[in-house]
């Protein structure tokens, strides 16, 4: 690197000698190299005529340096790629793929704009620190970032057999300490050391979308600045929503370009990029034959159409039919009932799909939304203004004692729906099949006893049998100071009413006739995020803790609902 720092580097060539096109991983997972672990596979790449670059990033395994998540990874991407340009088996043409964090590493890489980088196909990637991973909504981290740092150092199998169920995690003599310890800044101490240990108390001391971030954050400016063909790869059962966010503000933003590309599948966070995990369901979604697909043969159908030369010319625009590579330039998959019409693979030029249309599901109780069965319904019917208007919702939320996260993500929330810091509200049973296809949102009217708390909240599917089952990855969050903006803290003024404008995440999904929506509203998701202590102290550092009545308003003036996006399938 330009600071003679050396990171550890495989490098896959052809057979045959020459000059290739090259494909770049750029990694902080040391189990994941291709040497030790080889799934993806690489002898498909190097048959097909590339050669392939795996590099540890900075700080990790045998790479030199110190590990900062994301912060080297523009300039070393940059260096990296002028290093693989000057190679004599490489022929001027980078490209880069992988997910999850390799996904962000593509992104920097490119927004620090080498001149050999022709293409990047980013997956499962986070789209924003402070939105997405490893806040929620600004809602601090606690088990998954303590989690994905430990995983980050793993080497071996036996290295990653961390434990993952909170009853095993509380039975564990190191690992249930991060559980409750507090504050927050420490929670981690017996768990993660060296440049793993800064990470976590660098991360969690900066919960304001700052200049701290600005070197890693994408504005809509630094997303127009991605000159680059770019396939993005995400799955609705994925906590990783950046693809289909960067590919929906870029189509805002420059409509006029026809090199960017979407897949969305029924895939969880590891299947968006390993086509042999297709066959497993996730939860208790299952999944169907026809959703599989030959990932590694799509990428190489993007690289030979933006990497391999054609008459001695590099092809900066791809001349063969778009069909060669996925048959429009959003394909996505809806999921649904199996004796349906939906489990089908949908293709549409842009997205949000044309003819996607709008409609608000409003919230409505007599106070009893507390409950299963309780009074609380979601209807097409706006609340009106009457000389008795609708009641609001209560609950207590006691940050000693919070709602659970769920064990198995996509399984039955009813257990937790019971609860009574969970409030529910729940249509009548369809008359006949609902299909979503793009970004659920609340608009939540809502008032808190505390200086600042918490909202979460997730959609889920009813069946007759009275299971709740998610469709999407739903659990959605929003910290009450930031409902301004991640950019300021403004706490909440006691018992005043607040609107609160939620992103659910997106979804694919048509919901059998018979079977009903249902939101759940609640204050937090213990032990994956940290339980607002309800104070309005810096959450880092609190030690304080207090009990929150939390009101929940649906009348005339303060129409609490949700926004669907409602396609005909």
């Amino acid at each position: 690197m330009r600071d003679r720092v050396s990171l550890y580097t495989e490098i896959y060539l052809p057979d045959s000698t020459g000059a290739f096109p090259v494909i770049l991983l750029r990694s902080p997972y040391p189990y994941s190299l291709p040497s030790r672990n080889d799934k993806r596979p690489i002898s498909r790449y190097t048959e097909a005529g590339y050669a392939v670059v795996f590099q540890l990033v900075r700080g990790q395994g045998l790479s030199g340096g110190r590990f900062r998540r994301y912060f080297n990874d523009a300039n070393d991407g940059f260096d990296c790629i002028a290093w693989i340009a000057a190679q004599r088996w490489c022929d001027g043409n980078v490209g880069m793929e992988g997910p999850s964090y390799l996904g962000n590493t593509q992104l920097l890489a490119a927004r620090s704009r080498p001149p050999a980088l022709k293409c990047i196909m980013p997956t499962a990637f986070v789209g924003h620190f402070i939105k997405h991973f490893p806040f929620v909504g600004g809602v601090a981290p606690r088990l998954n970032f303590i989690q994905w740092n430990w995983f980050a150092d793993a080497e071996t199998a036996e290295a990653l057999a961390v434990p993952q169920r909170e009853d095993t995690l509380r039975a564990h003599p190191l690992w249930s300490s991060a559980l409750d310890k507090r504050p927050l800044v420490d929670a981690a101490e017996w768990i993660l050391s060296g440049d793993k240990l800064a990470c976590w108390k660098e991360t969690v001391n900066h919960p304001l979308d700052d200049d701290f971030w600005q070197s890693i954050h994408f504005t809509d400016r630094d997303l127009e600045l991605l000159d680059i063909p770019m396939f993005f790869t995400a799955g609705w059962y994925d906590m990783t929503i950046g693809p289909v966010d960067f590919f929906t503000r870029l189509e805002k933003l420059l409509p006029e370009r026809k090199d960017r590309y979407l897949l969305v599948g029924p895939w969880n966070h590891q299947q968006t990029y390993a086509s042999h995990l297709h066959s497993m369901g996730s939860g208790e979604r299952e999944v169907q034959d026809n959703s599989a697909v030959d990932l590694v043969a799509q990428r190489l159908a993007f690289y030979d159409c933006y990497l391999k030369r054609s008459d001695g010319a590099t092809k900066r625009s791809c001349q063969t039919p778009v069909q060669d590579i996925q048959p429009d330039r959003v394909r996505v998959y809806i999921t649904g009932a199996l004796q349906s019409n939906a489990n089908v693979w949908r293709d549409f030029p842009t997205f949000p799909a044309p003819g996607t249309v709008r409609k608000n599901l409003y919230l409505h109780s007599q106070g009893n939304a507390h409950r299963v069965p309780g009074d609380g319904s979601l209807s097409y019917m706006r609340p009106v203004d009457s000389p008795q208007p609708e009641p609001c919702d209560h609950y207590c939320y006691d940050p000693n004692r919070p709602t659970p996260s769920e064990t198995v993500p996509l399984s039955d929330r009813s257990g937790i729906e019971a609860r009574t810091d969970v409030l529910t509200y729940t249509t009548q049973a369809l008359s006949e099949p609902l299909t979503l296809l793009g970004e659920i949102s609340l608009v939540l009217h809502a008032a808190s006893d505390a200086r600042d708390t918490d909202w979460f909240a997730t959609v889920t599917e009813v069946f007759p049998d009275g299971r709740s089952i998610a469709f999407h990855f739903s659990i959605a969050a929003l910290r009450a100071r930031y409902r301004q903006g991640f950019g300021k803290e403004v706490l909440l003024v006691p018992d005043q009413s607040y609107r609160f404008d939620i992103p659910l995440g997106p979804a694919g999904h048509q919901l059998a006739a018979g079977n009903r929506l249902r939101l759940s509203l609640f204050s937090s998701a213990f032990p994956k995020y940290d339980p607002n202590t309800n104070t309005g102290n810096t959450a880092a550092t609190d030690t304080d803790m207090r009990v929150a009545r939390q009101s929940i308003f649906h009348d005339a003036d303060r129409p609490s609902h949700l926004v669907l996006p409602i396609i005909n399938l």
